[in-house]
């Protein structure tokens, strides 16, 4: 697509147009810079790849091993006791279960004997002769009704 400014006329000159042309030029110094690059990753590598970790003294590892065994003798007391407070807190809640449901036992018990207590003392009052003197009555032989 061509753009035409209206403001030209169409029969004045028109100038020659331009070609430009873009060169691109290879250097050498680019490819100097990533050989050392890698011949400086293929020695650290190697480097790597061929030094030794510290040897540690015999003692340095009794030492570590010394510490490994007081860790886990600690962590077991504590499971331990974590244990042991999970299994006394469980068996308190039994307990409490337990007494809770051999005091409503009690409490129904105590109810019916209370109950049964309250039904005699009414028959008595009811089957007893009434007194005028203001006396009690004299025990009686029970007498069918």
């Amino acid at each position: 697509m061509t753009y035409t400014d209206p403001s030209l006329h169409p029969e004045a000159p028109r100038q020659p147009e331009r070609v430009v042309e873009v060169r691109r030029e290879s250097s050498p110094l680019g490819w100097l810079v990533a050989g050392v690059v890698a011949i400086v990753a293929v020695i650290a590598v190697a480097f790597m790849l061929t030094s030794r970790p510290m040897d540690a003294s015999s003692d340095q590892l009794a030492q570590a091993q010394e510490q490994g065994r007081a860790a886990g003798l600690v962590e077991g007391a504590q499971v331990g006791l974590q244990t042991g407070a999970d299994q006394a807190r469980q068996a308190a809640e039994a307990s409490a279960r337990e007494a809770a449901s051999a005091a409503e036992s009690v409490r129904r018990q105590t109810e019916i004997q209370a109950q049964t207590a309250a039904d005699a003392a009414q028959d008595a009052a009811a089957t007893a002769p009434a007194a005028t003197d203001g006396t009690a009555p004299s025990p009686q032989a029970d007498q069918p009704r």
